[in-house]
């Protein structure tokens, strides 16, 4: 298996099945393996990256490498969508809480009612045992008394003046977090199994009847033994010593050790607990092993030790390896590749193995990627304040919308980092990225694409394909006609439609190819030289007749014809004209489903029609691409997705139904706007529904932030109003109502209280908040997945 340094993991997933088919027609060979998905990348620039793993190395780890077993035994743990799950333990989470309820002052009503009722169990401690052992004595036979006249007694008392005083609601929160810690170390340490819960608790039951059944035997033969008044001497050594030897003897036959141990021995050192240890101890290559190719796995073992094979390589090597689907041969040529570059085997076809510098955190694992932190506003859910907040690709699959003008850079601050993540998922072959840049330098990166088309750019790396890969003639008419139509001219995409498919498709029948930009437009014009090329091409064809009347209409020129003519005009400016040339390599949205990069730099300022066209042209281009039929029944499991700023000007009707369609075509697209008014008035209550994620940024109009405030409803909102009166009565009456109130609570303290209680909606968010409220680098965001679990509005702080 011959497999080059630029040989992409996307591509070993498609070639899975084919090898498999060449072995068995015998004419697999090395050296005919071809590289379907080699993209020529630039080099990344130099400089380390960030990692999301644990910092401190292992044992024989370089200090600058990365913690892979670490990385992969990190908790992770996410309530709800939209948290953060790296490095968040659930455990501990809830021992801060415990911690953070321990800290609270309890009420000040409570603690006098617990004060009081201690007061009243000392005073009247010895009543209650005298009127305890008179009710027993009435209504039990004797043979029960010695039991519920020995510590069970005080049990009984104590617990209920604990109950009368409520002195568990004062102790428990100080006493969880105690208890949440021992059961913690017990986790680290080994639970006990439930049997030995059982044999312990079976031998304390049994221990504890025959302590009560045994003790007047006993007492009955020290008294034989040994005189009275030396027993009554010595009867603190007589009860240790019968007491103590029954818990002994439970203990031992019990087998109690074992169980209170782990509650008690500290944990050893980097402990974790043995559900979690399996996975990520034992061996990372299970498949390599199993297939005999243990020199190759030992080869990956040392590159982990050494902190070279990172996230990005794992989780690429991972689906290289279960590609093959257990293949021996298969994977014999991928342990050959990994013996001879070891963490840099079957890398992506740019032979980049990361995105450096990495400018946010990701959980490559999960897929997420860290954008900020909720706040700790009122109106943010309790379970999102001060929680990591990211993104990941199951609710990009449900497109996301952002919506406000940029006053410190939040657009680009919510999309730079998805556009990070998916070039690293790129990397791992398991997504595609194609960035649509406004500006043309918003998400510049050096290195970091492996196709970039620079508009107005006579040396751009890459060109465009006009047509995209589209199926048919007809596709490529309707995606063009929609680009060079802006969405407000409704009713002529029809007419314009028709006289692209009239023309494209008889040139495709006359040379099986697509025109270029100067012959499209000669032919749109009914340019004489062009239309009698086209009918000797259609004659040698033996096509013409099926296309006469075609060639009829072109002749004629009609107003369609010549506003296409008009509009497309605008790709034949210089700077522009070159990215279309057939001589040059082009990019084209059919490729999607490769783990490709792709930047599209529109430079809106200098070339504006240019640049919206264009721009809309590509965005309908990768909607046709998403729902093409070719690619559902493709092998490769790409995750596409398309980021677009400023993208107001860009969406049309058939980019508004590629939202909707996203969601079940593993595809998602991230779309910024500085308002919706932006859009066509007919599109935009139909984009703002069909976008899943919505987020809202300072600068945003007062029109959208009531349509953001709406959809996010209203809540209701019980308010009370309390009256409070002083009890009536002298001051005898006064001072029996204040000890009732303070013994049982407010409701005995004879005030006369009057409530009234009405229900109220409030906007979750009004229109006056997200306008005029919003601090600078903050953002309103609420998420769908994409099986349609839904989040509140959560206030974000795109800073921390």
């Amino acid at each position: 298996m011959n497999v080059e340094r630029s040989d992409s993991p996307a591509s070993r997933a498609v070639e899975a099945e084919a090898l498999r088919g060449d072995r068995s027609r015998g004419d697999r060979g090395r050296s005919d393996r071809t590289r379907a998905d080699e993209p020529p990348g630039r080099r990344p620039p130099a400089g380390r990256a960030r990692v999301p793993a644990p910092a401190s190395p292992g044992r024989g780890l370089d200090p600058d490498g990365f913690d892979l077993r670490g990385w992969l035994r990190g908790p992770r743990h996410r309530e709800a969508p939209g948290i953060y799950g790296f490095g968040r333990d659930e455990r501990e989470i809830r021992l801060r809480a415990a911690e953070r309820d321990a800290r609270t002052r309890p009420e000040a009503a409570l603690v006098r009612r617990a004060v009081l009722w201690l007061v009243i169990a000392i005073a009247s401690l010895n009543w209650v045992i005298l009127a305890y052992v008179w009710l027993v004595r009435k209504i039990l036979p004797e043979f029960l008394w010695p039991l519920l006249f020995n510590n069970l007694l005080y049990v009984l008392v104590f617990a209920l003046f604990c109950y009368l005083g409520r002195w568990y609601e004062i102790a428990w929160p100080f006493l969880r977090p105690w208890w949440q810690r021992l059961d913690r170390r017990a986790e680290l340490n080994g639970r006990p199994r439930p049997e030995q819960w059982r044999r312990a608790a079976l031998f304390l039951v049994l221990g504890f009847v025959a302590w009560i059944v045994l003790m007047r035997p006993f007492v009955a033969l020290l008294l034989l033994i040994f005189p009275r008044g030396a027993l009554h001497d010595m009867q603190w050594l007589v009860r240790l010593v019968y007491n103590g030897g029954f818990v002994y003897a439970a203990a031992v036959l019990g087998r109690w050790r074992v169980v209170v141990e782990p509650y008690t021995r500290a944990p050893r050192e980097h402990a974790t607990p043995e559900d979690e240890e399996a996975p990520v101890d034992a061996d990372l290559w299970p498949e390599l092993r199993d297939a005999g190719q243990h020199e190759a796995a030992d080869v990956l073992d040392d590159e982990v030790a050494a902190g070279r094979l990172r996230d990005v390589d794992y989780l690429r090597l991972r689906r290289v390896i279960e590609a093959g689907d257990q293949d021996p041969e298969y994977l014999a040529d991928v342990a050959e590749e990994i013996v001879d570059h070891g963490a840099a085997a079957c890398r992506h076809g740019s032979g980049q193995r990361d995105v450096r510098p990495r400018r946010a955190e990701h959980d490559l694992l999960t897929g997420q990627v860290r954008i900020g932190a909720g706040t700790d506003h009122a109106r943010n859910p309790a379970l999102y304040r001060a929680a990591d907040f990211a993104l990941d690709p199951d609710v990009l699959g449900a497109s996301m919308l952002v919506v406000g003008a940029s006053r410190a850079g939040e657009p680009g601050r919510l999309l730079e980092p998805v556009v990070e993540a998916m070039s690293l998922r790129a990397l791992t072959g398991t997504a595609s990225l194609l960035v649509i840049d406004a500006k043309g330098d918003e998400f510049e990166r050096p290195g970091g694409y492996d196709r970039e088309v620079i508009v107005g750019d006579r040396d751009s790396p890459w060109g465009l394909d006009l047509y995209g890969g589209a199926g048919t003639p007809e596709d490529a008419a309707d995606r063009l006609a929609a680009a060079a139509l802006p969405p407000s001219a409704l009713g002529l995409g029809e007419g314009a439609s028709n006289a692209l498919r009239q023309v494209l498709g008889a040139y495709v029948a006359g040379h099986d190819r697509y025109p270029d930009v100067g012959t499209l437009l000669d032919l749109l014009d009914g340019t004489e030289a062009a239309l009698t090329a086209l009918e000797e091409a259609l004659r040698a064809a033996g096509r013409y007749p099926e296309h006469e009347r075609a060639l009829r209409a072109m002749a004629r020129g009609d107003d369609d014809a010549r506003m296409l003519v008009q509009r497309l005009a605008v790709l034949e400016r210089p700077g522009v004209a070159e990215l279309f040339h057939a001589d040059r390599e082009r990019f084209g949205a059919g490729e999607i489903d490769r783990p490709l990069r792709v930047r599209i730099a529109l430079n809106e300022a200098a070339h504006p029609e240019a640049a919206r066209l264009i721009g809309r042209l590509v965005l309908a281009q990768f909607v046709q691409a998403m729902a093409t039929p070719r690619r559902e029944r493709g092998p490769r499991r790409v995750f596409a997705c398309l980021v677009a700023d400023d993208a107001g000007r860009l969406i049309d009707e058939y980019a508004a139904k590629g939202l909707q369609w996203a969601r079940n075509r593993r595809a998602g697209l991230v779309l910024s706007v500085r308002s919706l008014d932006d859009l066509a008035p007919a599109l935009r209550h139909g984009v703002f529904a069909a976008a899943g994620c919505k987020a809202i940024v300072p600068g945003a109009s007062r029109a959208d932030a009531e349509l953001f405030a709406e959809h996010w409803g209203m809540t209701r909102e019980q308010e009370r109003s309390i009256t409070m009166g002083s009890p009536e009565g002298g001051l005898v009456k006064r001072l029996r109502y204040s000890v009732l109130g303070a013994l049982f609570g407010e409701k005995a303290s004879g005030r006369s209280e009057r409530v009234t209680t009405r229900t109220v909606e409030r906007y979750r968010w009004s229109p006056a908040e997200l306008t005029s409220d919003l601090p600078t680098g903050h953002a309103v965001l609420s998420l769908t997945t994409r099986k349609g679990e839904r989040t509140p509005p959560v206030l974000i702080d795109l800073g921390r």
